[in-house]
């Protein structure tokens, strides 16, 4: 009968043996006990997967990371680097937080490396599924070939091997075992032993977790059962009874080991610092991916260092300590107000507040300067009319959306005038919009003024679309990582003021170096060349958090856009919602301000970039133009009702051209029955979803009414970018296969008929009635 029941036997003991082998139970521990360890893992998996956050560009962070504006061995070496560096942390984490559960652990020879052996798991299965992730991405979005995907994979193990290496070879160096501490065997150390690997029965088993369990203090610590570990990777041991070391030796040798461990973490800390104090150099500039595992593996290592020094008050001591930081700083301590590169803020701050916005509303000043547009008009005319005949007068408003919105708009602007002969930017008036759509506009129209400059002679090279399409991640994510989230201590001066590096100093410096430092100017820069007509004019609307109003930012003195007319017939008190900049901070020098702060004080999407701060009192915030209007068309419509009389008599019809990164017309989607957090939820996000939707109907409704006051011939033509069908991330990063879909969508049928409308409105010089418009290039590569 016995001989019948031993294979049963054996396998359940060999399952209960799994089941309380040393692997198993730290997840096990990991998910009943760490679940602040834990969701690291979770978001990790989450990026990696492209499952979480994948609308907005952050899992290519991490599978496609960019080094020195490459992706290559040396960018995939960091990132293994940085996966290393995290995974060591969570192991000297976890060794921390969990050791005391399982004293047995510093009763074996090399502890630590015991236990990181043991604790393999999570990090094994994320660098696999990392890895499966990485190969798959780099396939089917980069189009990378067979040996650069293997170089790139290579890379990466190198990287990870390389701190395993440095790491553990410390630990092997400072760590002390129960040898070195007492003189006393290692419970591992002799294999020919009377230990618990020798006995064969199941009761011999329970003897020796009775004996590991004798000794323990009067806290009553509950130590977790384990019945096997893992020696090597290779060999598998059964536990032996501790009983025999005191629970004093046991603790001694844990005190030693955290010890070792707390004073790496404090010492990778510094060189975290240290790296943020040199991240304006190229150098240091690691991949955004690198910087957020780097960044998690901080906040493990402050986390553990807090449980390894305070103990039980570890908890309380962190809640106290952000207090702290979070009164400190609203007096600038830890995070100083954002500012606008260029404005004085060393001179008395300008007023806000109704007094001064109706104060403004001065109406010799607003006749002032609509005499002075209405001269910039006279010239436009002279410049946009061919043969003699009125000119069209073109409105461009481009939407936001990060780096495609930049490369949709740019794309639109240079494809619209290789096929007018340069007369589509010649018979635009103004441009305005949000986000990434005016980056793009303000690079293109800034490489047209060169061109009319002669600095430059071929405006259709390739070479200015990849420059724009280029990273501006990375940097951002980089600045957050080293310094922003901690202490920015980094300064530079400019006049009398100093300002942060912060991560919009890295936007700017890193926008300016991908366009070749062509927009390097001051807004006043611009005020002659708009002013004679050699460019369009452009007007920023960033929205002021304070109150919601809008503004407006340009060159040219634009009160008329700002001005309430008051109709005695009419009793109605309108609202003022639209503030100049140039009025407002007249005496803090508003036309010094960097160009670039402009165009990043309209594209600041909140956390991406900070609220910059502006010299006012009380203090004005502004954010992203596409809280108020993503596509410009509330300025447009604004300038052509102002001077919609002179439009009238001196154009042959007006024509917006509204250059979207997504559908105008968004399909209805099914709804399934919802969830009880869903149906929590779910009211404030649609809100937040169908906030464009929203500023859609409304001016869908202002184009009605302008019908009914513009006599002129009004058309209105639309660029869709198809960002549901093609996948393309709202990010300021995007993979080759994102940036070619960008470039080829203008070959799509609506934006055919788009183009072909824009040509028989404009009455381009050169026809082609026998050739298609474009070629379908779908599968050639932009570059």
């Amino acid at each position: 009968m016995n001989r019948f029941r031993r294979p049963d036997f054996r396998r359940r003991k060999a399952f209960t043996r799994f089941i309380y082998s040393f692997p198993i139970q730290l997840l096990v521990v990991m998910l009943k006990k760490n679940h602040l360890l834990l969701l690291y893992w979770v978001v990790l998996f989450g990026w990696v997967t492209e499952s979480l956050s994948k609308r907005f560009g952050i899992p290519y962070l991490f599978l496609d990371p960019e080094y020195m504006g490459t992706v290559g061995f040396l960018s995939f070496f960091i990132m293994g680097f940085a996966t290393g560096a995290f995974i060591m942390v969570f192991n000297i984490s976890s060794y921390i937080i969990n050791g005391f559960r399982f004293p047995f652990i510093a009763t074996l020879s090399r502890p630590f490396l015991k236990y990181t052996i043991n604790n393999f798991i999570l990090p094994a299965l994320f660098v696999l599924v990392y890895l499966g992730n990485l190969i798959s991405f780099q396939l089917n979005n980069e189009y990378q070939g067979l040996w650069s995907i293997i170089s790139e994979v290579t890379g990466f193990l190198i990287g990870m091997t390389l701190i395993f290496t440095v790491t553990l070879t410390y630990f092997f160096r400072t760590n002390k075992d129960i040898v070195l501490m007492f003189g006393m065997e290692t419970s591992d150390a002799d294999p020919n032993a009377p230990v618990a690997a020798h006995v064969d029965d199941e009761d011999d088993l329970l003897l020796t977790r009775k004996l590991f369990t004798k000794k323990k203090k009067p806290a009553q610590i509950k130590e977790w059962r384990v019945d096997t570990y893992l020696s090597t990777f290779r060999k598998v041991k059964l536990v032996r009874h501790t009983g025999h070391y005191t629970r004093d030796m046991v603790e001694s040798v844990f005190r030693q080991n955290h010890l070792n461990a707390a004073i790496i973490e404090i010492i990778v800390f510094g060189m975290f610092i240290l790296m943020g104090l040199f991240k304006e150099y190229s150098l240091f500039k690691i991949p955004a991916g690198a910087s957020v595992m780097l960044t998690f593996s901080l906040l493990i290592m402050l986390s553990s260092a807090f449980r390894f020094w305070l103990k039980s008050w570890a908890g309380s001591a962190f809640i106290l300590l952000i207090l702290v930081v979070n009164f400190l700083s609203q007096y600038g301590i830890f995070y100083p107000e954002n500012k606008a590169y260029g404005l004085d803020y060393t001179v008395k701050k300008s007023a806000y507040d109704m007094d001064a916005i109706r104060r403004s509303d001065d109406s010799l000043r607003v006749q002032a300067d609509m005499a002075a547009t209405i001269a910039q008009l006279e010239k436009w005319k002279e410049k946009a009319a061919v043969g003699g005949t009125k000119p069209k007068m073109i409105f461009v408003n481009c939407s936001g959306g990060g780096l495609r919105a930049s490369i949709w708009a740019f794309r639109i602007m240079q494809l619209c005038d290789s096929l007018t002969d340069y007369r589509f930017t010649r018979s635009t008036q103004l441009i305005s919009g949000a986000s990434g759509g005016m980056i793009g506009a303000a690079y293109y129209r800034e490489l047209f003024l060169r061109q009319r400059l002669g600095l430059l002679s071929d405006l259709q090279n390739k070479k200015y679309i990849d420059n724009i399409g280029k990273d501006l991640l990375n940097p951002v994510t980089f600045s957050i990582s080293v310094s922003d989230l901690f202490l920015n201590v980094q300064k530079f001066r400019e006049g009398n003021n100093r300002y942060s590096k912060d991560r919009a100093y890295a936007f700017e410096n890193q926008l300016n170096e991908n366009t070749g430092s062509v927009m390097v100017k001051r807004l006043q820069d611009y005020r002659k060349p708009e002013s004679e007509a050699m460019i369009p004019m452009m007007v920023f609307a960033p929205t002021i958090v304070n109150d919601g109003r809008r503004l407006l930012i340009s060159p040219q003195p634009i009160s008329y856009l700002t001005t309430h007319r008051n109709d005695s017939n009419f009793n109605f008190k309108t609202t003022y919602d639209e503030v100049e900049f140039s009025d407002l901070f007249r005496e803090q020098q508003a036309g010094n301000i960097r160009f670039s702060s402009v165009l990043r004080m309209n594209a600041t999407f909140p956390y991406i970039l900070p609220a910059v701060s502006l010299p006012s009192e009380p203090m004005i915030q502004v954010m992203d133009a596409g809280i108020r209007d993503n596509t410009g068309m509330k300025t447009s419509l604004r300038f052509l009702h102002t001077f919609r009389k002179w439009i009238e008599e001196n154009t042959s019809g007006v024509i917006f051209v509204d250059i979207r990164d997504s559908h105008k017309e968004r399909p209805i989607e099914e709804q399934p029955r919802k969830t009880f957090i869903e149906n929590i939820t779910t009211p404030l996000g649609n809100i937040y979803g169908n906030l464009l939707t929203i500023q859609d109907y409304n001016q869908d409704e202002s184009y009605e009414y302008a019908k009914a006051w513009l006599t002129s011939p009004f058309d209105f033509i639309i660029f869709e970018l198809p960002t549901k069908e093609q996948e393309i991330s709202l990010s300021w990063h995007l993979t080759t296969r994102e940036r070619r879909s960008v470039y080829n969508s203008v070959y799509l049928e609506q934006n055919q008929v788009a183009i072909a409308r824009l040509l028989e409105l404009m009455k381009p010089v050169r026809e082609q009635p026998n050739k298609p418009l474009l070629t379908d290039v779908s599968t050639t590569d932009p570059k």
